[in-house]
């Protein structure tokens, strides 16, 4: 869900902030040992091996044929791969919202070639479905998020996705969670739609209780112009090399959340990072978008993405355009930014997507990253050139767009496909990629909504964003919606898998070097 514009900061979520920091201290000092050997163990979850990637005889990057989950429906999936030394390495699993039956989970036992039934999660939740996240911890659980719009539902499942049991609640006034599983240390990082502030929610006992939640904003006066709406990218990263948690989030600016109520385009993008395991914060800018001259950037998109390589290199992705009413002069591309300084000092944004003659749309993007430079980044794109709402302003008032896309029942509507790019030298001068299409026919028509709560009237039958994770022959596997003109018709979405069957291949993750008993 995209964050909401809420009344004010909220002395309630101050007070249990408060009470979270209380308890959140003293449980670092009584188990430093633990604490230390979780965030140790992130090294193997959030890094990539140092070795070359895997050769691939020179060939690009393909795909199987393209898979629908069976059972139900759904869109924005969440995917994770278990790369953990034990016998469910090599699985893989989708979530899902969507479904009458509210979130569901897919797994696959055999490299994502065939699928379960879906698994329905959060039985309990009053609100079930708004969000969902997954991730799989270094034993092999699988754990997965569910908001229920006052506070999210953390799920364990200790069977491979069979089965999940009763969760725990977490992080109050809550929109869109983010999962990070790294041990005994798991972390739920969120958009407060009351504080409007990223809040992270810290467990010590691998997902069962989450007795600390804490506010994000760093000592940066850059940040204050953020002070309205925050959305958190995916997601909350840990640093093998010193440990350090850091997350990515964009904003909108007050003064353009007055202009477009409820908030403005999204356009500038910072880094939260904490040497502390969470208590205090720093801010560091990522990208701040040029509005000179009456340019209306609009890099929305959501959402970001933020990961680190097993040496500790920082990769931020966004996808937008420079300004949003002339889209044909300045189309909606994905971009890549990367850091070598852990974050505090970033790039030039790279561009990824390369199309004919620099024309097209592109949107939605994921990445995955594994070795230094080696990254596999994701979306749904179009040779068509436009804007992908079709409609454009605040929720209040929206007309259409500039050179906007039609809908799916329009003759000319655009055809969008899945798109993959691959770079094992992303951190060079001039880094280079490799582009592919991973489904072999259209996946979507006409619209694409970037813009979360807000799209109004624009497509957002899809949702939000798709997902991209890599096993340990260093392939690719790509979740994501799709929907023909006659299921968009009945209200029908689905979840679809690519999976990379040869061609080129990215490092493999750093934990599959570590052999299963």
């Amino acid at each position: 869900m995209r964050s909401r514009r809420g009344a004010g900061r909220g002395s309630r979520l101050v007070k249990r902030l408060q009470i979270g920091y209380l308890g959140y201290e003293p449980a670092v000092r009584k188990r430093p040992l633990a604490y230390l050997a979780a965030l140790l163990a992130a090294a193997l979850v959030v890094g990539g091996a140092a070795a070359g990637p895997k050769p691939g005889g020179g060939k690009a990057p393909s795909f199987g044929s393209d898979v629908v989950l069976p059972g139900g429906q759904g869109g924005e999936p969440s995917l994770a791969i278990d790369t953990s030394p034990t016998a469910g390495r090599g699985n893989i699993y989708v979530g899902a919202i969507g479904d009458s039956n509210g979130p569901l989970e897919w797994h696959s036992y055999n490299g994502g070639k065939t699928w379960s039934q879906p698994v329905p999660f959060d039985l309990n939740g009053p609100l079930r479905g708004g969000d969902d996240d997954i991730a799989v911890n270094t034993n092999g659980n699988l754990l997965a998020a569910d908001l229920n719009v006052s506070w999210a539902s953390v799920q364990i499942s200790t069977d491979h996705g069979q089965s999940f049991d009763a969760g725990t609640q977490t992080a109050p006034e809550d929109d869109r969670p983010w999962l990070t599983a790294a041990g005994q240390n798991v972390y739920v990082f969120y958009h407060d739609f009351v504080a409007e502030a990223p809040v992270v929610c810290t467990s010590f006992d691998g997902g069962h209780t989450f007795p600390a939640c804490n506010q994000a904003f760093g000592a940066d006066p850059s940040v204050t112009n953020c002070a309205e709406n925050t959305v958190p990218a995916r997601a909350l990263t840990v640093d093998p090399t010193n440990f350090a948690l850091s997350f990515l989030y964009s904003c909108s600016t007050a003064a353009e959340n007055a202009q477009h109520p409820p908030y403005g385009p999204l356009h500038d993008y910072y880094l939260a990072q904490s040497l502390d395991g969470g208590l205090t914060w720093t801010t560091y800018p990522v990208f701040q978008a040029d509005t000179s001259n009456g340019k209306a950037p609009n890099y929305a998109n959501i959402f970001g993405t933020l990961a680190v390589d097993s040496a500790g290199n920082y990769y931020a992705l966004f996808a937008g355009t420079a300004d949003d009413g002339t889209p044909i002069a300045n189309p909606y591309h994905v971009y890549l930014e990367v850091s070598k300084d852990h974050g505090h000092t970033w790039s030039r944004p790279i561009q990824v997507d390369h199309d004919a003659n620099g024309a097209g749309t592109h949107v939605l993007p994921h990445l995955a990253v594994t070795a230094p430079g080696n990254v596999d980044v994701v979306w749904y794109g179009t040779t068509a050139t436009g804007e992908p709402n079709g409609v454009c302003g605040s929720l209040l008032l929206q007309s259409p767009c500039n050179n906007g896309f039609p809908d799916y029942t329009d003759p000319k509507a655009p055809a969008w496909n899945v798109y993959l790019a691959q770079s094992t030298n992303a951190l060079s001068a001039a880094p280079t990629f490799r582009q592919v299409a991973a489904n072999p026919t259209a996946t979507h028509y006409g619209e694409i909504c970037t813009n979360g709560l807000v799209c109004g009237s624009s497509d957002r039958s899809l949702l939000d964003f798709i997902s991209v994770g890599v096993d340990c022959n260093g392939f690719a596997h790509i979740a994501y919606g799709g929907n023909t003109k006659q299921q968009e018709a009945a209200g029908q979405t689905f979840v679809h898998v690519a999976n990379q069957t040869g061609g080129t291949a990215l490092a493999p993750p750093a934990a599959c070097a570590a052999p299963v008993p």
